[in-house]
């Protein structure tokens, strides 16, 4: 696969842990968490000295922190429920997260100030999921599943009010991320797929149009918008008949697709450090799902060009 070259503009962070190596190509990776369970759903704070997971290490999905070298992994707080698919404010100490305490999925902030958790009351009866902090961090979206069939997206403030719903359709539409302005969402869908795939789109929450970024033999899903300028997007895709997914990388508008890993096992769920340089992505690594990080600075071969933000992106 050709790969555009490219001139290396930023530092890379040290890291004390060995490398696990993809194959030929790609770029080189560490594995952060070595776990006998599945861990998953990682991404950086703001400032990149801290990173938040998923893990059901100990019987139920329950949210983690750890250093950016996979140390001091630690529960945030013990819960009887389940509390999944946890994301960072912007700019306070604080997280979303989504949690069965109350029997349906509901979402949830956290504290780290008070150490106390705080239902959305979002007036909506059903499932709510992959709830994100918009950048102004003062709304939320969030998916809210209306039927086995449909799932679409809302935004709403921290206090459940002014909800509006952003996307509407008769499918299932899941995962959205805000760009870094607030003014766009991505996320995938099996619309236009008669059911059998997913298809990432662009939704401008000022104009209200939408772009399709893939087609429906890509199989892709998960994106991420990246920090810098949000002029690319990380995600997972099956292209050419592969049996796993892998992480590719695209232009905010869907063009330059590169290939990032190569490792032959389910390798999902992008999420960008804050200047760009590294992702984190879920792994399926020796029977269970492990929270890698994927050096962007580090290629393996001369097919792979190290990556960086373009003016032209």
């Amino acid at each position: 696969m050709n790969i555009i070259k490219v001139l290396i503009v930023l530092t890379l962070f040290p890291f004390s842990t060995s490398y696990l190596l993809a194959q030929d190509e790609g770029f080189k990776e560490v594995q952060l968490t070595h776990t006998n369970s599945d861990n998953r759903y990682a991404s950086y704070n703001n400032s990149g000295t801290k990173i938040l997971f998923e893990s059901n290490r100990d019987g139920r999905w329950q949210v983690y922190t750890m250093d950016i070298n996979g140390k001091r992994q630690k529960k945030l707080f013990r819960s009887a429920s389940n509390n999944r698919r946890p994301t960072w404010h912007p700019y306070k100490d604080m997280i979303l997260f989504e949690s069965d305490k109350n029997g349906g999925n509901e979402v949830f902030i956290y504290s780290f100030d008070t150490n106390s958790v705080k239902k959305i009351p979002i007036s909506l009866i059903g499932e709510k999921s992959f709830p994100r902090f918009a950048p102004n961090g003062v709304e939320i979206i969030f998916c809210h599943k209306e039927s086995e069939e449909v799932t679409n997206l809302y935004i709403c403030s921290l206090k459940g009010k002014r909800l509006r719903k952003i996307v509407s359709n008769k499918h299932i539409n899941l995962y959205p991320h805000f760009s870094p302005r607030g003014d766009n969402v991505v996320y995938f869908s099996n619309r236009n797929t008669q059911g059998e795939s997913n298809i990432i789109y662009s939704y401008n929450i000022i104009t209200e149009d939408r772009n399709r970024l893939t087609y429906f033999k890509d199989h892709s899903e998960y994106p991420n918008w990246s920090k810098v300028r949000g002029s690319r997007v990380a995600y997972s895709a099956k292209v050419n008949d592969m049996v796993h997914s892998e992480i590719f990388i695209m232009r905010n508008n869907g063009t330059r697709k590169v290939q990032v890993t190569y490792n032959n096992v389910e390798d999902i769920l992008p999420s960008w450090s804050p200047n760009d340089i590294n992702l984190l992505v879920t792994g399926y690594r020796n029977g269970y799902y492990q929270i890698c990080k994927i050096l962007l600075k580090e290629p393996l071969s001369e097919k792979n060009k190290p990556l960086h933000h373009q003016t032209q992106f």
